[in-house]
This record gives C-alpha cells, structure tokens and sequence, in this order.
C-alpha cells in the first residue's frame, strides 16, 4: 500500500517521471572527466527545523538551538553530574528534534504493531526521502520502478535494547541496512540501496558515493543523506568517558574556548541528478556539486587524532578533480567539532591546500552549523551541504556562534580564512563542505551556485510536502542500575568500546 494522496498510475502526470527517464531510456555514457551533479530537492529535520525554510532562517538569525536533554530520552538528574564520575554523563545538553517519536504508519504502508518495531531512525527515513521527492516535484509514484539510487549515512543504534523480547516484526524493522532499504521498497526504488557507516562522515560520504554512481551511469538519480538519533543516555555516558563532550553544553568551534562537542540529532536528505540531465528534463537546480574527495588518515598517533597530511591531500584532490581555483570559493563549512586539537589541524590543512593555488589572505569564510543545533554525528555532513546550498541560493553566510575569541593556536589573519562570526551578503560562486569521521575517513565536496535560480515556466517545480496523520512511537523506559554500579560495569567491559566511539575530534 502506498499514501494516502498518491495518485494512482495514469490518474495525473503531475510529479511524473519525465518522457526521457521511461522505461526503455538508459542514462548517457559514464564519461572521462568531472561530472556535475545538481542537487534538485532537499528536505531536513534539525534541531528547531521542520524543514529547509525553517532551518535557513535559524542560521541567518543566528539561534542556538541547544537545549536540556528532554525528558523522554534520559533522567538527567539520574546520570548528570558535572564531575563526570563513573556512569554519569558531563554534559546535560544536545540537539534535539521535537518530532523523533512521531510517526504516520498508514502513509507508509505499516500497521501500528509494525510501526512500534520499526527503527525510529528509518522512520525518519522515510518522512525526509518523501519530503525530499516532493520538494524537486515528484510525487511518491513518480520514480516508481527507475533507477534511482538510496545512499543513507547512518549508524546501529540500540533502539532494540528497549524492544526486547524481540518479535518477528523485528526481522524488517530493526536491521541497520533496512533504514535505506525501507526507502527503495517503498518508493519502489530500482537503483543501488546501500547503509554508509563511517562515522561522523557518513552522510557526506553518501552524497560523494551517489555522485559518483550517477556519473557513472549507475543510477538516473539518487537519494542521499543521513540521519542520527539519541535515544538513550549511553551515548553521553561513552562519550562523556571518552573525554569528548564539552562540559559547558556550547560548541566552541574556533575559539580558544573549545572544551568538546556538543551531541545533536536529525535527519537530511539531497535528490541529486546529473546537470545535464536535470536541464534537459526541466528540474529545478538549487546547487551544483562540481567535486568531491574521500580518503582515510592511515595510521596516526591515536584513533583520536587527526592527520593534517591526509586532509592536506583530501582537499587538494578536490579542487584537482574539478580543475578549481581556490579562489573562487567563498565559504567553507568545516568539520568544526570545537576541540582545541581538531579545529586548528583542519584549519592548517585547509590552509596548506590552497596554499598550493594561492598566498592571498582572508578571502575565505569559515564556519559551522555545529555551534547551531550540535554536531549531528551520522548526519553531519549533510547538514552541512543543506546549510551549503541555502548560502549559495541565498547569496548569505549566516554567523558560526560562540567564537568570541578565536584560537591563539591558529592565525587567521595569515590565512586564506576569517571566522564568519555575523550574518554577511556574499557574491558566492563556489563554498565547500567538510566531514571527518572517527576511524580516519574523510570526505570533501566543493558546490557551485546554481546556473540559473530564477523561475523558468515549464520547470518542474515543489510539490505540497506529505499530509502526514502522525502519532507517537516511542519505547517505555525501562529501569536502569544504580549509576555508579552501571559504571562499574561499564569499566569492565566497555573500556574497549570507549575506544572506538566518538572521539574529540571526530
């Protein structure tokens, strides 16, 4: 069962497939050089965003949407403790969106048994990829049976630790590849389905991977993006022994005050197409993707150090592939977690790459959403290129927070950098995004303002967003040990875990 507003097939062509995608169509020939990819719809939902519009305007006004942990995830007063003791989280603060619990089943096609056993995380899936058709004008049976790719940057959470014992339900519902997968059974989706879990990079990785099938000829197009959750208080408990959150709930990118991240959640979704395709078929470009890198750090000091070398080269390979000038790029929106130690590497490798092109200063505006809504850890990236395109659209660098005094331990005025600290008019033709995830892999893409954001009659334009009839789906708490016993616990046979999860500057 599809929608509820689905048009039935031949009922309407509007948000159809276009003549040139039909069933006989193939896509053109994988070519030699760069291929540009549009980016044709978008859809989000952020900490205080429901929605591209809403989260634009957050940006330019500069909020914070940084709260208290809601009451639904975890007992703050059970398991904050501003000493960071054993079991206990450092931080009380985060990202949230208002709406993780909410669901529609009906609209997708679920039962509600099914629905309670169906990942929180895929359920956001789905209303983000239903949203994002909608947004570039094509109904949820207008790619019925093309091939459209789903590259999905997410991560295992544990939402099934609360559903135990699990029933047969759980088979389809809780499986970290059935988060993309549920997107191509529904949508009816023919292209390539796959889960990308590197990290705090994987949903930019997504987006470089999709790109990459589309010039291949691969897919005709592709949905991409990411979304994370926080269900629970054991991501703060781990990353707050891991030393990686900051105490004082602010992310502090830049500035000589960072002390750690701050955790966020969300989902985003791109539809991306190959430029010349899009023309051809009249859909709407909101922003080119000209080129893009992904590499991995290799051994360094420690899992939680960064190479500069590795994104020295990363950023490097970028501006190579697409033949750019450094120049050209007005703004760069950074990993930018908030760490003492991440933030000047990543800054120092920016810098030692367009050094290879340019010695001019202060050209280029830096910034991150991270200071906003927190760092998105699975779907960071994408938040990144959303917050990307809207600046490009908008022709606007909305301010990066917190960053009263910026870093001793790097000098910008040397740089081809300054810290965009309030709302500035830009004539931005190029802005780049970057992401590095935990465990090494690192991703960058370098986006062009679109070719032409005026309206043109016969574009195919944005469609109503999805008449959801939702209600909560949310797990009962159960009772959980003593702090200081789960701590113990935790010393015992997580220490290892602890290792390998969320570091400072990942």
């Amino acid at each position: 069962p599809g929608p509820r507003d689905a048009a039935s097939p031949g009922a309407s062509t509007e948000g159809s497939v276009p003549e040139s995608l039909t069933a006989g169509a193939t896509s053109a020939a994988a070519p030699t050089g760069p291929v540009p990819v549009a980016v044709i719809g978008m859809a989000c939902r952020f900490p205080g965003a429901g929605g591209t519009d809403a989260y634009w305007r957050n940006l330019v006004e500069g909020r914070s949407h940084i709260a208290e942990v809601p009451p639904d995830r975890w007992d703050v007063g059970t398991f904050y403790s501003s000493d960071g003791g054993p079991g206990t989280s450092v931080s009380k603060w985060g990202g949230f969106i208002d709406d993780a619990a909410l669901f529609d089943p009906g609209y997708f096609g679920f039962d509600e048994r099914t629905a309670r056993h169906l990942d929180p995380l895929a359920r956001k899936a789905l209303e983000v990829g239903a949203e994002c058709l909608r947004d570039a004008g094509y109904r949820e049976d207008g790619l019925k049976g093309r091939g459209v790719g789903v590259y999905l940057g997410t991560r295992a959470a544990n939402y099934r630790e609360h559903l135990r014992p699990l029933p047969r339900e759980a088979i389809v519902g809780l499986g970290q590849n059935f988060i993309a997968a549920h997107l191509s059974h529904f949508f009816d989706l023919s292209g390539p389905n796959l889960v990308v879990d590197s990290a705090c990079s994987s949903s930019l990785v997504t987006v470089h991977l999709a790109c990459q099938s589309l010039a291949a000829g691969e897919s005709e197009l592709a949905l991409a993006g990411g979304v994370d959750l926080l269900l629970d208080e054991d991501p703060y408990l781990l990353l707050s022994e891991g030393k990686a959150l900051s105490p004082t709930g602010r992310c502090h990118t830049f500035d000589e005050a960072a002390d750690g991240f701050v955790p966020g959640e969300g989902a985003g979704m791109l539809l991306l197409k190959r430029l010349d395709e899009a023309e051809r078929d009249g859909d709407r470009v909101l922003a080119v993707i000209e080129a893009g890198a992904v590499n991995n750090d290799g051994h360094t000091m420690g899992y939680t150090t960064p190479s500069a070398r590795a994104q020295t080269e990363l950023i490097h390979a970028a501006l190579e592939r697409g033949g750019i000038d450094p120049r050209t790029i007005g703004h760069v929106e950074a990993h930018g977690t908030g760490t003492m130690v991440g933030d000047p590497i990543e800054l120092q490798a920016l810098t030692t790459a367009f050094r290879r092109r340019t010695a001019d200063t202060e050209f280029c505006g830096v910034g991150s959403v991270k200071t906003n809504i927190g760092h998105l850890l699975s779907a960071a990236g994408v938040a990144g290129v959303i917050k990307t395109v809207l600046a490009l659209r908008h022709q606007q660098l909305p301010p990066t927070l917190n960053c009263a005094t910026p870093n001793p331990r790097f000098a910008f005025s040397e740089s081809p950098f300054y810290p965009v600290t309030e709302r500035r008019d830009a004539a931005l033709e190029r802005a780049a995004v970057s992401s590095f995830g935990f465990g090494g892999t690192n991703a960058h893409l370098i986006l062009r303002r679109a070719p032409d954001t005026a309206p043109v009659a016969g574009r195919r334009q944005p469609l109503p967003p999805p008449d959801y009839r939702r209600q909560p789906f949310w797990p009962q708490r159960k009772a959980r040990p003593d702090p200081a016993r789960r701590g113990a616990a935790r010393g015992r046979h997580r220490s290892a875990r602890l290792e390998l999860t969320f570091p400072p500057t990942g």
